[in-house]
């Protein structure tokens, strides 16, 4: 903790990333066997102390254990072969990232711990130094729904998280990786900053389902169901 201003600070900033992340070919049986996947791009948001936006990162990363960008991926996110064609490898683009994140107590936030899991695994397998400037990684996925007071018994998606909070979200932007961290960091900075809690408070002032669970198989819901007061005020 130091002051700022007369304000205890906890953190000098606070990064929001997100991973865009390729199959390991099939043909590469040993590394498939110990690394599903791999990163291939990179996206993040720096916000400030002040909770500010105070820059962003993005690069592409050429995958050593593929050829190719798969079309499922080209699919969901848009990235083709030759955007990472000749980009930088891995460990390059990790150096990058590390420069850029800068000195000072950071905290990390990412939308499920997928990408922490995969950073590290990654790192093991092709030998390379893990950041030193990550420390502490927060799972935003599992703390969001909890201080917004949302039952869930599954895991929120990105874009359901967005929906209830009232940001908007773009679906052709979304699964690129800067984008969906820039949407993490609007989520992120609302509850860091407390504005969470009046759009909280208003979400369970209104949110009166009228329907039964038995229904929910025989009956589409729609906002009507779930929010009619609202639309009658």
């Amino acid at each position: 903790l130091h002051r700022q201003g007369g304000v205890v600070v906890m953190y000098d900033q606070h990064i929001i990333l997100d991973f865009e992340m390729n199959p390991v070919s099939k043909k590469k049986a040993t590394a498939r066997a110990k690394l599903k996947r791999e990163i291939i791009e990179i996206g993040a948001v720096k916000l400030n102390s002040n909770y500010e936006v105070a820059d962003t990162f993005s690069c592409f990363i050429e995958p050593e254990y593929s050829s190719c960008v798969t079309d499922y991926i080209t699919k969901l996110t848009g990235i083709r072969t030759s955007d990472v064609r000749g980009a930088v490898i891995y460990e390059e683009a990790l150096e990058m990232f590390n420069t850029w994140i800068g000195a000072g107590k950071n905290r990390v936030y990412s939308w499920s711990d997928a990408d922490f899991r995969q950073i590290v695994t990654e790192c093991e397998y092709k030998n390379v130094k893990f950041p030193r400037n990550i420390t502490r990684w927060m799972d935003f996925q599992l703390l969001f729904p909890r201080l917004m007071g949302l039952n869930q018994d599954a895991l929120m998606s990105l874009h359901d998280a967005a929906d209830w909070y009232g940001a908007e979200m773009d679906c052709k932007s979304a699964h690129r990786a800067l984008y969906d961290a820039e949407v993490t960091a609007e989520l992120v900075r609302g509850i860091l900053t407390g504005e969470y809690k009046e759009i909280a408070r208003n979400i369970h002032q209104y949110y009166k389902p009228t329907i039964q669970v038995e229904d929910q198989c025989t009956r589409k819901i729609c906002l009507g169901d779930l929010f009619g007061d609202i639309f009658l005020d």
